[in-house]
């Protein structure tokens, strides 16, 4: 039974769901349910292009502002892939956060917090504002949504993270990054080098040819590279650096990061730079990849190096069971990810020392 009323807030409560009009709470001493109007404060002025879902691990942010943005971007349309379902990702990947439910708190937010029993760590991940899933409104097209939201999110200065979606959306993220005028540089880990294709038609394939075109971008360092190339596929870029995977050891990337460090940075993460043993729900596996561990690493390393603004996880797709354990993966990852975005936020670094 719900009560409308509720007692001091000067007791914790619980925020077990919210709409549009008002918001659930849960007495946790008391084990009692109210409602309250819901007046949230942070001003979204993109409402219109985003589609409320239930945020990852069902943290409900209520305050004026938040640490880090995420959003969700489950499009399919930049693929290669015959009826590919990478659209369908972002919703699987809050599904499998679930089994990590943390309500938080009302009417002071408790930060988003884990512990790793494998490392004894606590991982803090600040207060995690989930704006739901982009979606096409009116007659805006899906990617005109993205660059609407994206935009959004690089004028609140704040840190983001996007869950998609084909590879291609990266050009709509990283074309928002226009007004902060000022030269940037993109770090890709990736089975493939995504430079290959018609140039006339924007696709998961070609994508870092048209990012490599925006004057904004210094230079995109591709990591991961692997498996087999025809001589037409072996495609060069003046921008472009390319690690493949045998040459991605930490000395290499470094000396990478130390060269761009003057540069704020964008990370881009394709799930098929796991190895497909690891995480095989990718619409194009390649063997011998990255194992969990060795992809972490490199997220570390770039985060402690550069001042990364903002990140994308693409082309997970379906296949596994989100409250199995299959996208256990991938979670992992996002957490590492905020947690890093959290804890680098207004940090700026050169050459790994903060200035």
């Amino acid at each position: 039974m719900y009560i409308w009323r509720i007692r001091k807030l000067t007791i914790t409560y619980e925020i077990i769901s919210k709409d549009d009009e008002k918001i659930v709470l849960k007495d946790i001493e008391k084990n009692a349910f109210y409602k309250i109007e819901n007046t949230t404060p942070f001003n979204i002025n993109v409402s219109p292009f985003l589609k409320e879902v239930k945020p990852i691990f069902n943290y409900i942010f209520l305050d004026e502002v938040p640490d880090v943005l995420l959003f969700g971007v489950p499009f399919n349309q930049g693929s290669r892939a015959p009826q590919s379902q990478v659209n369908q990702f972002p919703q699987l990947l809050r599904e499998a956060s679930l089994k990590l439910t943390q309500f938080n708190h009302y009417p002071i937010s408790k930060p988003l917090n884990f512990y790793e029993l494998d490392t004894q760590q606590k991982i803090d991940c600040g207060r995690v504002l989930d704006l739901g899933d982009v979606k096409s409104f009116d007659n805006h097209s899906e990617r005109v949504a993205i660059q609407k939201v994206s935009s959004y999110c690089v004028n609140s200065t704040l840190p983001f993270i996007c869950i998609g979606g084909d590879h291609s959306y990266t050009y709509d993220i990283i074309s928002s990054f226009s007004k902060m005028d000022k030269k940037i540089a993109i770090w890709v880990v990736d089975a493939h080098n995504d430079l290959f294709g018609n140039p006339e038609n924007l696709d998961h394939g070609n994508v870092f040819f048209h990012i490599a075109q925006l004057p904004f971008v210094e230079a995109i360092v591709q990591i991961g590279g692997r498996g087999f190339r025809t001589d037409s596929q072996l495609v060069q870029h003046p921008k472009v650096v390319q690690i493949t995977k045998q040459q991605a050891s930490k000395e290499k990337i470094t000396e990478l990061l130390e060269k761009y460090s003057h540069l704020d940075g964008y990370l881009s993460i394709d799930m098929d730079a796991l190895d497909p043993i690891y995480f095989p729900y990718v619409d194009f596996r390649v063997p011998n990849g990255f194992n969990n561990n060795e992809l972490l690493e490199i997220i570390n390393l770039i985060f402690n190096f550069s001042n990364i603004k903002a990140v994308d996880i693409v082309e997970g797709s379906v296949g596994g069971n989100s409250s199995g354990g299959d996208y256990d993966i991938p979670l992992h990852i996002l957490i590492r990810i905020l947690n890093n975005l959290f804890v680098h936020k207004g940090v700026k670094k050169i050459n790994g020392i903060i200035q």
